[in-house]
């Protein structure tokens, strides 16, 4: 039997029998929506809990004596986050990089805004420090996230900054007068006059994270939306916005209180990108100026040991492996978020897996259903498989014949099952995105579709029809045809 001959016997018994067929296909049909829904809910969900909002590839480490409130050094024998435990961690196998990450400790607030509300606001100022290579990627060209106040080498003026020209090897600020009306004639670019310096500076640059923005927009400016007052006058955010917005920060000085000794100072600030990397409830600033800023207003101390660590992975295989050794061999705590990152991760895999527990009980109940189907067709074609027989056909042939039969069945209804599984996604999402109020970080879909779903959809479909038509299968095969022949 020919592969072409063997194709129009499928059909053919197939289209002469297509209500038996289309009956035993609605299990499955049921079992591959609900696999199908399920499986690409979970994922995306997954995927805006734990890339979104926790960030689960990304490592955070602290030291375990600060979290109780102990200082560096204390009777637990931990000497803080310093530059030798980076190196201890850098040497861990697996590990790409170690970027060391520090909060200001002291206070600090800014002032503006006038250009989104109307008028200037204050507010308390909160900012770490990290090294300026960890987000690279995610600053616009304008002005790098990178320390433009300290000491610049340099060859021509343009190796400068906007303000400032090259003198003996050094890159040397313009000089400006505050207060004239073209106080900022000599400071081009993104530079300004700065008021205390009389010189030409830089703006501080900040980035600032996804998540701040969300909280904003989800509730802040909801719940201000009709208020009276300025708060009532708080536009909707967005990236696009604030890119490039500008205001002062008044370091040593806030509204709970000032540094001891030390006169506040006035910077101009820059917000010139978004990532997760940044504080969640705050702003970063490259390290370096966290370091300076630290050892001016509180100390040296203050600037010996670092707050935390992020740690990145060569593979997101190492993660678990990496952080036990953290945890084990250095003695070192993973940050309260990539904990609750692990325990998001769990309940949401733990759910997924119970409805797909459900969708799989579905496809064995259907295949039971096929079985029952396929066995009463085996006999109402008794004599017709021993006629085949008797023409020449092989039990192999006929096994064939069957499986063919169920392969085709298990296609048809595990793409009918897919779409079935789409349409009510995208009805879910449409319901969603319309009678869901705004929210941090809500999702423009709660489903991610990729192509191993569907691979996974049809080759269940097709499995649980196999599993289905095998003891028919056999059973056609076994036909004696002189038996069938006669008629018994």
């Amino acid at each position: 039997m020919n592969f072409s001959r063997f194709n129009e016997l499928v059909w053919q018994s197939l289209s002469r029998n297509f209500r038996h067929f289309a009956l035993s296909a609605v299990g499955v049909v049921i079992g591959i929506a609900t696999l199908f829904f399920f499986t690409s809910l979970g994922e995306g969900v997954r995927t805006t809990v734990l890339e979104d909002v926790f960030v689960i590839d990304q490592l955070e480490v602290v030291d375990p004596a600060a979290g109780a409130g102990l200082r560096a050094g204390g009777f637990l024998g931990s000497g803080g986050l310093d530059d030798r435990t980076v190196a201890n961690v850098a040497a861990i196998d697996g590990v790409e990089g170690v970027y060391p990450k520090m909060k200001l400790t002291f206070p600090s607030r800014a002032s503006g805004g006038e250009a989104l509300v109307g008028r200037d606001m204050g507010i308390e100022f909160i900012a770490d420090g990290i090294p300026a290579e960890l987000i690279a990627d995610d600053v616009s060209d304008e002005l790098a996230f990178k320390d433009h106040h300290s000491p610049q080498t340099c060859s021509d003026d343009d190796a400068c900054a906007d303000g400032h020209h090259c003198d003996d090897g050094e890159c040397i600020a313009h000089s400006c007068r505050p207060g004239e009306q073209h106080a900022d004639s000599n400071c081009r670019g993104l530079s300004y006059c700065h008021r205390e310096r009389r010189e030409c500076a830089m703006p501080i640059p900040l980035i600032v994270s996804p998540y701040l923005l969300e909280v904003y927009n989800g509730s802040v400016h909801t719940a201000l939306a009709d208020a009276e007052g300025i708060g009532g006058r708080l536009p909707r955010l967005s990236e696009e916005i604030l890119v490039g917005f500008e205001f002062d920060i008044i370091f040593g000085e806030s509204f709970m209180g000032r540094s001891g000794g030390i006169d506040s100072r006035r910077e101009r600030a820059r917000i010139v990108g978004f990532s997760d990397r940044a504080m969640q409830l705050g702003a970063t600033m490259p390290l370096d100026y966290v370091l300076r800023l630290n050892e001016e207003f509180s100390g040296d101390e203050a600037a010996e040991n670092y707050h935390s660590l992020l740690v990145d992975a060569e593979r997101n295989e190492d993660v678990a492996i990496i952080a036990q050794q953290l945890e084990e061999q250095l003695g070192l705590e993973l940050s309260d978020r990539h904990q609750q990152a692990e325990r998001a991760g769990l309940l949401i895999l733990l759910l997924t897996l119970l409805f797909n527990l459900i969708a799989l009980i579905i496809l064995v109940v259907s295949a039971i259903n096929i079985t029952h189907t396929f066995t009463m067709m085996v006999m109402q074609r008794h004599k017709e498989i021993g006629l085949m027989r008797a023409l020449g056909a092989t039990r192999r042939q006929i096994q064939a014949l069957v499986i063919g039969e169920a392969s085709v069945v298990g296609l048809v209804a595990g793409c009918i099952g897919i779409a079935l599984g789409i349409g009510a996604g995208l009805l879910v999402d449409f319901a969603f995105d319309n009678y869901v109020g705004a929210f941090p970080f809500k999702p423009d879909t709660l489903f991610s579709w990729s192509p191993w779903m569907f691979a996974l959809a049809l080759a269940t479909a097709v499995l649980f029809c196999l599993l289905g038509a095998f003891l028919p299968a056999r059973r056609a095969g076994g036909v004696d045809p002189a038996e069938a022949l006669m008629g018994r």
